[in-house]
C-alpha cells in the first residue's frame, strides 16, 4: 500500500548535509568572514575615549579656521598690490598733471588776470544795412529783417579772427602772450538779430579801445569786401570800468574744478598710503598668523597622536573573535536549513529509504553514483546502498531484474523519469541490452504508452535527487490503469 508522506530518518538528513558539504562550509565561511570583518571595522572606528575625538576635531578646526584667515590676508594683498595701488597711483599721477596745467593756465591767462570788478571794457555795437533790390520794395520789411538777420549771423561766425588780425591786437595790447589768450579778450556776439556787439576786455582802458577801434575797423573792411553797398552805422559805444559778472563766474567755476581736482587729490593719495599702510599691517599679521599656525598644526598632531596611541592600545581581537563567532554559527545554521529545505522538504526521492518508506515495492538495485563526491562511503552507509565495486553493484542490479522479469514470465520493460541521456541509466540498457527494454517516460511521452501495452509487467528507472515521489506515483497510477504489474523500482 502506498503512503502518502515521505517518510525521514536521521540518516538520511546527515547525508544530504554530507552531499553539501561543500557548500555548507562555503556559506559559514562567507557569513564568518563577512561579520568577522565587520568586527574589525568597527573595533577600528571606535575609540577609548570620545575626549580624544573632540580634542582632535577641535584642533582641525582651529588649523582651517587659521589656514583661511591667511589666504584672506594673502589674497587682500594681493588685490591692492595688483589692482588699488595701480588704479590710484595712475589716477594721482594724470589728476597732479591736469592740475598743473590748470594753474598754469589761470596764472598766464590775460583773461583771468583781469580785475572783475574793474574790468576795463571797451564796445562798440553797430548795424549793417543792405540796400533793397528793386524788385523787393514791396516786401521791403521782410527783406530787411532777413537780409540785418544774416549779416549780423556773419559778423559773428567771423570770431576767432585771422592769425594777421590777432598778432596786430597783440602789437596794441603790448603783450607777448599766445594768441589763444588774445582771443579770450575779444567778444563778438549778435544782438536780437539786428545789431553786432564787439568788446574788448583788459585792464589798461586805453589799449583795449584802441584794440576795439582797429577790430571794428577790419570788420568793416570784410563787408565792404563782400558787398560794397553794406551800409555799417554805429549804434553805440562804450569805454569805461565796469563788473563783469561773466567773467567773474567763469573765473570762480575754473578755480572751484582745481579746488575740487585737489582736494580729491589729497584724499587718492591718503587712499594710497593707507593702502600702502594695510599692505604693511598685513604682512606683519600675515607672520603672526604662520606662526600661529605652526603652533596649532604641532597641536593637530599631539592630538591625533594621543588618538591613534589610545585606539592602538585597544585590540581588535576581541571583537573580531566575537562576531567571527556569530558570523560562524549564522552561517552554519543557514546552510543547513537551506540544504534541509532543498533536499529532504522538496519531494525529491533522494535515498533508497525515500523509496522503500513510501512505494511498497522491492528495490531491484542503487545504481553507483558517476560522480566522485566526499565521505562517499559514509553517504552510502547512511543511505543504505551496498559499499562494494560499481560493477558488482551493476551486475547484482542486472540479475535481480532479470529474475524477476522471468518470474512473471509475460514480457518485461523498464520506464521512468529518468533523463535518458544519464550514463547511469545508459549502463543498465547496456548490461540488459536484448533483455529487459527502456521504453521512456510515461508521463511525458504518448510513444512510451503504446510501448508499454506490449508488456505484461513494468520495472520502474527513477533517478535519485530529481525525480519526485508524487511524479512516481503518478506513474503507478497510470500503469495500473493499464492493467500492467509493477515488479520492482531501480534507483539510479
Amino acid at each position: 500500500m502506498e503512503k502518502n508522506e515521505l517518510e525521514i530518518k536521521v540518516t538520511d538528513i546527515i547525508a544530504s548535509f554530507l552531499k553539501s558539504i561543500v557548500l555548507i562550509v562555503a556559506i559559514t565561511a562567507f557569513f564568518t568572514a563577512l561579520l568577522g570583518g565587520y568586527g574589525y571595522y568597527r573595533a577600528k572606528k571606535a575609540t577609548v575615549n570620545s575626549a580624544f575625538q573632540e580634542d582632535v576635531d577641535t584642533a582641525a578646526e582651529k588649523v582651517a579656521a587659521k589656514e583661511f584667515t591667511i589666504q584672506n590676508l594673502e589674497h587682500k594683498n594681493e588685490t591692492i598690490n595688483e589692482v588699488n595701488i595701480p588704479y590710484y597711483t595712475r589716477k594721482i599721477e594724470r589728476d597732479r598733471a591736469l592740475n598743473e596745467k590748470r594753474r598754469a593756465y589761470l596764472e598766464t591767462s590775460l583773461y583771468y588776470s583781469i580785475d572783475p570788478f574793474n574790468c576795463g571794457t571797451a564796445r562798440i555795437t553797430f548795424a549793417v544795412d543792405a540796400p533793397i533790390p528793386e524788385g523787393a520794395a514791396e516786401e521791403y520789411a521782410n527783406y530787411k529783417a532777413n537780409e540785418q538777420r544774416r549779416i549780423v549771423n556773419a559778423c559773428a561766425v567771423m570770431y576767432p579772427f585771422s592769425d594777421e588780425i590777432l598778432e596786430n591786437v597783440k602789437q596794441i595790447l603790448g603783450t607777448d602772450a599766445d594768441k589763444r589768450y588774445i582771443e579770450e579778450l575779444i567778444s563778438v556776439s549778435n544782438v536780437e538779430d539786428q545789431f553786432v556787439r564787439l568788446e574788448v576786455y583788459y585792464s589798461d582802458l586805453s589799449l583795449a579801445k584802441k584794440a576795439a577801434d582797429y577790430l571794428y575797423s577790419e570788420i568793416v573792411k570784410i563787408l565792404r569786401n563782400l558787398d560794397p553797398t553794406y551800409k555799417v552805422t554805429i549804434v553805440n559805444s562804450f569805454n569805461g570800468y565796469e563788473v563783469n559778472r561773466d567773467m567773474y563766474d567763469s573765473r570762480t567755476r575754473y578755480e572751484d574744478s582745481i579746488l575740487s581736482s585737489e582736494r580729491a587729490l589729497t584724499s587718492d593719495s591718503d587712499t594710497l598710503n593707507n593702502l600702502n599702510k594695510n599692505i604693511e599691517d598685513n604682512l606683519t599679521n600675515l607672520g603672526i598668523a604662520k606662526e600661529e599656525l605652526s603652533d596649532l598644526k604641532r597641536d593637530l598632531e599631539s592630538a591625533e597622536s594621543k588618538l591613534s596611541n589610545a585606539n592602538s592600545s585597544r585590540s581588535p581581537k576581541r571583537s573580531v573573535l566575537k562576531f567571527a563567532i556569530v558570523g560562524f554559527i549564522l552561517g552554519l545554521f543557514m546552510s543547513l536549513a537551506f540544504v534541509y529545505v532543498r533536499d529532504v522538504c522538496s519531494g525529491k526521492i533522494r535515498s533508497r529509504n525515500n523509496l522503500l518508506s513510501r512505494f511498497p515495492y522491492p528495490l531491484l538495485g542503487v545504481a553507483p553514483a558517476t560522480k566522485r563526491i566526499f565521505f562517499d562511503k559514509t553517504i552510502k552507509n547512511l543511505e543504505g546502498d551496498p559499499t562494494y565495486s560499481n560493477k558488482a553493484v551493476v551486475d547484482a542490479t542486472v540479475a535481480n531484474t532479470l529474475a524477476i522479469a522471468e518470474k512473471s514470465g509475460n514480457g518485461c520493460c523498464m520506464i521512468g523519469t529518468i533523463d535518458p541521456s544519464d550514463p547511469a541509466l545508459s549502463s543498465l540498457k547496456d548490461a540488459l541490452k536484448g533483455k529487459i527494454e527502456y521504453v521512456g517516460n510515461i508521463l511525458t511521452d504518448a510513444n512510451t504508452v503504446k510501448s508499454v501495452e506490449k508488456f505484461g509487467s513494468v520495472v520502474l528507472v527513477e533517478k535519485r535527487g530529481t525525480s519526485r515521489a508524487d511524479s512516481i506515483s503518478e506513474e503507478i497510477t497510470k500503469l495500473k490503469s493499464l492493467q500492467k504489474e509493477i515488479v520492482g523500482i531501480i534507483l539510479a
